[in-house]
């Protein structure tokens, strides 16, 4: 028996990879999103019912829904809930600033210091572009 060679099946060129939409929003991007903020949430091994709770909570899903995509269960998440994983961890990011902000301000009334005015500015920096990155949804 002569067996049949098909060139179709290797590639002619190679082509430079390019971030598509279908890259922005993949299932590993919502895994990772889960993941992310999962973490910043969890305090110690107990609280992890917990950080499930708030995290699927402010993702807008059931925390067995939750726990299936930062697991990497979830085959397709639609992209609704990467939207949602990703605006709650945003969110999350922002309050983070905001109380750091707030601490650096008690600070800043307790004693005056050149350092902690450079800290202010820097935490309102970060503050904008996470706000900008809320936007660009």
């Amino acid at each position: 028996m002569n067996r049949m060679k098909f060139s179709h099946f290797v590639p002619k060129k190679k082509q430079g990879k390019q971030m598509s939409f279908v890259d922005a929003y993949s299932p590993d991007r919502a895994r990772g999103y889960a993941t992310k903020l999962f973490q910043m949430v969890v305090k110690g091994w107990g609280d992890s019912p917990l950080a499930i709770e708030d995290c699927a909570k402010r993702s807008r899903m059931s925390e067995r829904s939750f726990e299936r995509l930062m697991k990497g269960e979830t085959k397709d998440p639609k992209m609704t809930i990467v939207g949602r994983v990703r605006g709650a961890y945003l969110s999350y990011c922002q309050e983070q600033v905001a109380r750091l902000q707030h601490e650096i301000y008690i600070e800043m009334t307790r004693n005056s210091d050149e350092n902690l005015e450079t800290l202010a500015a820097e935490a309102e920096a970060l503050a904008a572009k996470i706000r900008e990155a809320k936007q660009g949804r």
